[in-house]
């Protein structure tokens, strides 16, 4: 099976189309699943990825490494891995919006809000429109489609402070 990195390395020093770019984030993504599915990532893991998997495992999965793919990741050639690396902290377990909705209905079937009686659907609905998880998620779509762009400067560090904001909330 062709991977990300075989892929990445078959451009060379030209552009990928937007056809093989959709085909390397495929790819890189089918990569970092197949990694993850292992209870430890290790060095001989993370030397099978290309840069943005690399990222991604730096980014949202550091601490499922062990001390050698953790220095690894720390001491990359591609400053975006590093940055990601650097800044990774454990996701925070935060209650999800159906546990505080109950919290909030407190057994009741409905309860009256400033928009009127809500019943429980109503207010994980309020919560979820209350919070900038979508918007977040959309610059961080949006600003990732910049990542294998040479001319963008800071792109890799942006991305890495989104998806910390990101992480915890998912």
């Amino acid at each position: 099976m062709k991977t990300a990195k075989d892929l990445q390395a078959s451009f060379g020093q030209r552009k990928p189309n937007p056809q093989e770019v959709a085909l390397l984030h495929k790819l890189r993504h089918q990569d970092v699943e197949h990694l993850l599915q292992k209870d430890v990532i290790t060095i001989n893991g993370i030397l099978g990825l290309d840069w943005g998997g690399r990222f991604a495992i730096a980014n949202r999965h550091f601490d499922k490494c062990d001390d050698d793919a953790k220095h690894a990741l720390l001491h990359d050639q591609h400053h975006a891995v590093r940055a990601a690396a650097s800044l990774f902290k454990p996701p925070v377990k935060l209650a999800r919006v159906g546990a505080v909705a109950l919290a909030i209905m407190d057994g009741k079937p409905n309860i009256g809000t400033l928009n009127g009686v809500k019943s429980l659907e109503g207010i994980e609905e309020m919560i979820i429109s209350t919070h900038p998880f979508a918007v977040l998620e959309a610059a961080e779509k949006f600003i990732s489609g910049f990542e294998d762009d040479n001319t963008q400067f800071g792109v890799g560090e942006l991305l890495a402070q989104l998806r910390a904001c990101i992480n915890p909330i998912r």
